[in-house]
């Protein structure tokens, strides 16, 4: 994993002697695909509907209204989650209300299943080197606009899971990184839904007793590097000027990158949590946690491991594919076919190469893997150069097309018959005389000139190898 070095200051390196330590508590909607309603009641999920129009007694906290059991489509989604991040998954989930007095909140409580009794549904997880605390579920509250005072209780109820992790990250950079490889790796179970995106609150300490400072709700990846990146320089400012770095809880001002004070830290006790009385304990069994366990996706781990044991593929090369479940699925697919080695180096430079440059993800382009295997196959017989393969994949990603018919119709094949290459090397020889005498006097690079010369006359249909050795047999 990636790390760089947080800036503290105006430019100045963070002093190497404090660790740093931060810790994340991540949010996401969960992608409630089938039941599409909320967690305690039968309202449904319609992020665009008017204010106040998808609601009921329940989700708004109306005087003797009981929730509903858990919806369980919400609870098998945590379960997957929790598995993916290789938590200890219990068998006994208990629904806790966490008490404050919010407008958001019509109940004066939230229903989750964290807190000071609670039992979360996954611990002692890791996820690429990060140790998990926990993984749990909860209700979101409703939507409050301070400035206008306004309510909008559709989202009340909505099921969130909550990713609490431990403070072992070491810079803004590594969090950056952690985050996209995590939501990439969640969005290919359909475990939360994108259009919501995911916010966090983030947990800051660079101080010798590693007080902790807790910035509330930051809201995108961006915003979650400065974050970290401002508070970091903030702490380290006030230990130098002799201050102690108190625990508190911050609060994040994206158009001006400061935090700023909210309140002391509080504690679990300020919540004062109990077991949710409307709420029976949620029974999981082991065979249920198996039957969600076996429809997960390889681990990203695991397939370094294949990679490298079974395929021989560079280490390098086999973190970058596994690193996105997507890349690695037509990895997996392609090798099966092609030498994986090849196919590798394919998609490891050139594929992301191509996408890089087009500003595009994979899901974006729903790439066929029979054309990127009709494509190596070519490559691997050597039929077509690697120019022309590089020029077919830059057209893959724009538009899907039957390849072979396409190097078929154009008329792409490599030459391969040394008469004609000949016939080009002794044109190239003859237009380049200059060239020539600077090969013959020992400058190894003029021989660049003239190869690329011959490639021009083959239109690229010729390796850039074969034309170099059929030159320096002819030049004497």
């Amino acid at each position: 994993m990636q790390q760089m070095s947080v800036t503290a200051g105006k430019g100045k390196p963070a002093n190497s002697n404090r660790k740093i330590k931060v810790g994340l508590e991540i949010h996401g909607y969960l992608n409630m695909a089938e039941s599409r309603a909320k967690l305690f009641c039968n309202c449904a999920i319609e992020p665009d509907a008017e204010p106040n129009t998808t609601i009921c007694p329940v989700c708004t906290g109306q005087p003797g209204s009981k929730p509903m059991l858990p919806n369980k489509e919400a609870i098998d989604e945590i379960i997957a989650i929790a598995a993916m991040l290789d938590c200890r998954i219990n068998e006994r989930l208990i629904f806790q209300r966490k008490h404050y007095d919010w407008p958001d909140m019509p109940t004066g409580y939230q229903r989750t299943m964290s807190g000071s009794y609670s039992v979360p549904v996954g611990q002692e997880g890791n996820f690429l080197g990060i140790g998990i605390e926990e993984v749990h579920l909860e209700e979101d509250p409703a939507r409050w606009d301070p400035e206008t005072g306004l309510v909008d209780y559709n989202r009340s109820g909505y099921p969130l899971v909550e990713i609490v992790t431990k403070p072992d990250f070491t810079s803004a950079e590594e969090v950056r990184v952690w985050l996209r490889r995590l939501v990439t790796t969640l969005s290919y179970i359909k475990a939360i839904d994108q259009d919501f995106g995911i916010k966090s609150d983030v947990n800051v300490s660079v101080a010798p007793d590693f007080g902790r400072v807790e910035i509330k709700n930051v809201n995108s990846f961006r915003s979650i590097v400065r974050a970290i990146e401002y508070e970091v320089a903030r702490q380290q400012r006030e230990v130098k000027e002799g201050r102690k770095v108190s625990m508190e809880t911050r609060a994040w001002r994206d158009a001006e990158g400061v935090s700023v004070f909210m309140r002391q830290k509080e504690t679990a006790v300020d919540y004062m949590f109990i077991p949710d009385p409307d709420l029976p304990v949620v029974k999981v069994t082991k065979a249920a946690i198996a039957a969600i366990a076996k429809k997960l996706p390889e681990k990203p781990a695991s397939k370094i491991e294949k990679y490298v044991k079974q395929w021989k593929i560079d280490h390098v090369d086999a973190e970058v594919l596994s690193s996105e479940i997507l890349l690695a699925g037509l990895f997996e697919k392609v090798a099966a076919v092609v030498n994986p080695i090849l196919a590798a180096k394919w998609l490891r430079r050139e594929l992301l190469r191509v996408l890089n440059y087009n500003k595009k993800e994979l899901e974006e382009v729903k790439l066929d893997e029979r054309h990127i295997i009709q494509l190596l196959k070519l490559v691997e017989s050597r039929k077509i150069t690697d120019e022309t393969a590089k020029d077919i994949l830059e057209k893959l990603v724009e538009k899907q097309f039957d390849v072979e018919e396409y190097v078929r119709k154009n008329n792409l094949f490599a030459v391969a018959k040394a008469d004609v290459l000949e016939r080009f090397c002794e044109e190239a020889i003859a237009e380049s005389p200059q060239a020539v005498a600077d090969f013959k006097s020992g400058k190894e690079k003029a021989l660049n000139f003239i190869v690329g010369a011959v490639m021009k006359k083959s239109k690229g249909k010729a390796t850039p190898q074969q034309v170099g050795e059929i030159l320096k047999r002819l030049i004497k």
